[in-house]
């Protein structure tokens, strides 16, 4: 019953919340600007204590601006790049907010105060539709608000970026954002194959358009879009594309950056000491944890595993998640780096460009 419950706790979509967010925020942003056109057409001036509002609102808003999202981007941990840019937003229009309400309390002319609402309308409507409502958009339905609480919390953003166990994941395995460029030469290497054979990656290049799924049990992310790229294969394995999954070096492990609660959602969910998985110390081990993913999930696709040197983790730049086509030995699409970059639906487009409309 605690699971039970456990499970049910907070399980509103992200993406609701958000929008609900963004939508208050335009809300109130109309509001300012349609108050400040308002005054300036009728000459009114604005009574005193509205001024001494907007002087204690300046403080506060330069105030939760500093201690908030301007401290989380200098002095922060990583943290996935879209919600890092819709936190770049806020540090944005929360310091000049508060900058503009403060100047207009601190002035005794009451068209400063106008000017200011107008100004803060516009940068309210700046965060809702340029920094949250974009954020709301790369989530998926089943992605919940306490998933996302828990990425924050856990990559420890209040703290110092040094003891943060998302900072050094990033550190160690990824190189900025950027994937193999479209129309540069697929990078080959040594790929096992889940009978324990050494192969090159190369051997599975050819004349048909070949997925590249990179992914690993412990992102959540893909456990929560598996059916959506199961979708995909069925859809398209009889026009000419190969799938297969590449199963890289684990996400979220208890030796690195750890997800509190992340598997509550799992339908395979036991225990707590069930899901306490680690970094693969050994190609046997990593085999385990595909072959977990491919029992607990129902997986068919075709799958090999990264070496231990993960080269091809880092080749192709594919922590935590990533999607690939390639034809022959060339990229023709490269997806943006997950967790929320990894979009199924983005390589569906990409295929019915490459070979037309999928027959139904």
């Amino acid at each position: 019953m605690h699971n039970a419950f456990r499970r049910n706790s907070l399980k509103i979509p992200a993406y609701l919340v958000l929008r609900l967010l963004s939508a208050t925020l335009v809300m109130i942003g109309l509001t300012l600007l349609f108050f400040s056109v308002m005054y300036l057409l009728s000459h009114e001036v604005i009574p005193p204590q509205y001024r001494d509002a907007m002087f204690v609102l300046g403080v506060l808003l330069l105030l939760l601006g500093f201690v908030g999202p301007v401290r989380i981007l200098y002095k922060g941990a990583q943290i996935p790049v879209e919600i890092k840019r819709a936190i770049m937003i806020q540090a944005i229009t929360m310091p000049l907010s508060g900058i503009a309400f403060l100047f207009a309390g601190m002035m005794n002319a009451s068209v400063y105060g106008v000017w200011a609402c107008f100004f803060v309308g516009l940068l309210i409507l700046l965060s809702a539709l340029v920094g949250i409502y974009p954020l709301s958009k790369k989530f998926p339905d089943t992605f919940y608000i306490d998933e996302m609480l828990s990425i924050i919390k856990s990559a420890g953003l209040a703290g110092d970026k040094k003891n943060s166990s998302a900072d050094k994941a990033f550190l160690r395995w990824t190189q900025g954002r950027e994937g193999v460029p479209v129309g540069s030469k697929a990078p080959d290497g040594t790929v096992i194959t889940m009978q324990g054979e050494a192969v090159a990656l190369s051997s599975f290049f050819g004349e048909k358009l070949l997925v590249l799924n990179f992914a690993s049990y412990s992102c959540p992310h893909h456990r929560k879009r598996i059916s959506e790229i199961q979708t995909l294969m069925k859809k398209w394995q009889h026009h000419d594309v190969n799938f297969l999954t590449i199963y890289t070096a684990e996400a979220h492990t208890e030796d690195g950056w750890k997800l509190v609660d992340q598997y509550l959602s799992d339908v395979e969910y036991t225990n707590e000491k069930d899901f306490c998985f680690s970094y693969a110390k050994n190609i046997n081990e990593r085999k385990k944890m595909a072959e977990w993913l491919m029992e607990k999930k129902h997986f068919d696709m075709q799958l090999v595993l990264d070496s231990m040197q993960d080269s091809l983790l880092k080749a192709y730049n594919s922590w935590p998640i990533r999607l690939y086509i390639i034809h022959e030995d060339r990229v023709v699409y490269c997806g943006q780096q997950g967790p929320f970059g990894y979009n199924p639906a983005d390589v569906d487009m990409t295929l019915e460009k490459l070979l037309g409309a999928c027959q139904t």
